[in-house]
């Protein structure tokens, strides 16, 4: 049941909205009504509700000030905000501040209703998933999997384990394999990271749970079968009295994947190993599985394949294509957008995704990546714009995600590269013109407002370019310019120190005093004085 509630200072709107709807036939309640927004939240103390319906203008409080007070207090709350045309941006002001939706008045009862049943079915979802993580919750604090995901995951990924005693093991836990046929089915939640950035471990535990849930309960229709996670992966032992062949078992997987796809709202890949007699078969079709998966790595998400499709245990192609690293990395250079995208495309093609193994695959994608980063640093420029703080996350992504979102995602780093390698060529462009400009012009009256104005920059930008690239400041720079030019000038000994003063820029021949003994250790005086006979 939706709890509603309207707020509107007149009588005759509330009663309107409340008797010209059947609000019980859509399983909707109007719990209360209020006259204006203070009246509305005292009532909120006492009332649940979950869509509040309210007009703009009303006294005491208007609309716009309990929507705001409703966000803060009660942020489950859809609320529609109903105004006249000529409010429009009132109803706008009332989105920003967290307004669901909004109607214009007069508004026609469908309207109305529509409005209230779209939110109602938001709220709907809403609960739904909250219960089922609920209930996931639930079950994995119920349950004892320490003990029966060790066993499961030795059962599988050991050689030569001892049966007797891990099938007792499960046993204690109500697990038992009375069939004569093994198989194994390999799960892998497509994108992890992107799970892993969203959520916190704990609900990735959860979600790893659903789908060890989803996935027995699926199979347990035909097989005896137990799930575990090794390494982010979920496998499946099938156990069962005949054997199954994969063609078989492909209906039943892809109910697997659209159960946790509506369920879990996320995709996995499925790797389908052989049956075969025996327990100890279940290794040899783990491996089966992985390799299924391995091979097909190119596929991209939400894929399903067999043992039978792979090409072979031995990758013929496992060289590293270094010319196409080079290309990539020269098109970052040139800051050909389309060029970078279409060298990536070509160092993808190289690697032979028929022959090459997914571990081949993620090493050179790292390799890639790193040849990027020592031409990053090479080049000077600031690895964190282009990598972000550290290179794990996107080490991260290779490891766990489809080859559609990795190439996206170097896609994107590569571009960074190239923005900001092109960045600093403009930066060292114009930080030359300003040099230049100063060289030429140090015996004006110019400072840093006047310079930056002069190549179209701020003078915070100014200086920025000067810590950055000579690590001082616009100031010390020209002292240095025009004392340098002033020193050449004191080799004529018929200019009077006024001129010279004068000359380099400086109207006031105290201060130039002061300066010139600030940067050179002594007066122009001294200096002159200090000159060799040659000079005369």
């Amino acid at each position: 049941m939706i709890h509603l509630m309207i707020v509107d200072d007149e009588e005759r709107a509330r009663t309107g909205i409340r008797s010209l709807i059947d609000w019980t036939k859509h399983d909707i309640t109007i719990v209360c009504e209020a006259r204006d927004g203070a009246e509305a939240l005292e009532l909120l103390n006492n009332v649940h509700v979950d869509i509040l319906l309210t007009d703009i203008r009303m006294p005491e409080m208007d609309g716009l000030s309990l929507i705001e007070h409703v966000t803060n207090d009660y942020p489950h709350i859809k609320c529609v905000i109903m105004s006249g045309y000529d409010e429009f941006a009132y109803a706008q002001k009332a989105l920003t501040i967290g307004a669901s939706d909004y109607l214009l008045k007069p508004s026609r009862t469908q309207e109305i209703l529509d409005t209230v049943l779209k939110l109602k079915a938001i709220i709907e979802e809403a609960r739904h998933q909250e219960n089922t993580l609920e209930k996931l919750k639930v079950g994995f604090r119920e349950s004892f999997p320490l003990l029966k995901e060790k066993t499961l995951s030795r059962l599988v990924m050991t050689d030569n384990p001892p049966f007797e005693r891990l099938l007792a093991n499960l046993h204690i836990n109500g697990e038992a394999f009375p069939h004569l046929f093994f198989g194994i089915i390999v799960l892998q939640i497509d994108n992890l990271h992107m799970l892993q950035r969203k959520y916190d471990q704990e609900d990735i535990e959860l979600f790893k749970y659903g789908v060890k849930n989803i996935a027995e309960e699926t199979f347990s229709a035909l097989f005896r079968c137990a799930a575990f996670e090794h390494q982010d992966d979920i496998i499946v032992i099938l156990n069962t009295e005949d054997w199954t062949g994969s063609d078989e078992l492909n209906q039943h997987v892809a109910e697997v994947q659209q159960h946790i796809r509506q369920y879990l709202k996320f995709t996995v890949s499925i790797g389908i190993g052989s049956f075969d007699p025996g327990i100890n078969h279940l290794r040899i079709s783990y491996q089966e599985s992985i390799r299924a998966l391995d091979m097909k790595y190119f596929i991209g998400t939400e894929k399903i394949v067999d043992y039978k499709e792979t090409v072979d245990d031995d990758p013929v192609h496992t060289s590293y294509p270094l010319s196409q690293e080079r290309a990539i990395i020269q098109a970052v250079a040139t800051g050909d957008q389309n060029a970078i995208a279409d060298r990536l495309n070509a160092f993808n093609e190289a690697l032979k995704p028929a022959s090459t193994s997914k571990e081949h695959i993620q090493k050179s994608m790292l390799a890639l990546v790193f040849a990027l980063y020592r031409y990053c640093i090479e080049k000077n420029i600031n690895t964190n714009d282009v990598f972000g703080e550290s290179l794990t996350e996107l080490t991260r992504i290779i490891e766990h995600s489809s080859m559609d979102y990795i190439v996206q995602t170097l896609t994107d780093v590569l571009l960074k590269a190239s923005e900001q390698l092109h960045v600093k060529k403009n930066s060292n462009k114009m930080f030359q013109s300003v040099l230049d400009y100063m060289e030429h012009n140090y015996h004006k009256d110019i400072n840093r407002e006047t310079v930056a104005r002069e190549v179209f920059i701020t003078p915070g930008y100014l200086s920025f370019l000067f810590k950055q690239e000579l690590k001082t400041n616009f100031l010390d720079h020209l002292h240095k310019i025009r004392i340098d030019h002033a020193c050449r000038l004191l080799h004529d000994r018929s200019m009077k120190l006024s001129d010279i003063a004068h000359a380099a820029g400086y109207n006031d021949e105290k201060y130039f005093f002061q300066i010139f003994k600030k940067y050179i250790g002594m007066t122009p005086t001294q200096y002159r004085n200090n000159l060799g006979a040659d000079s005369l």
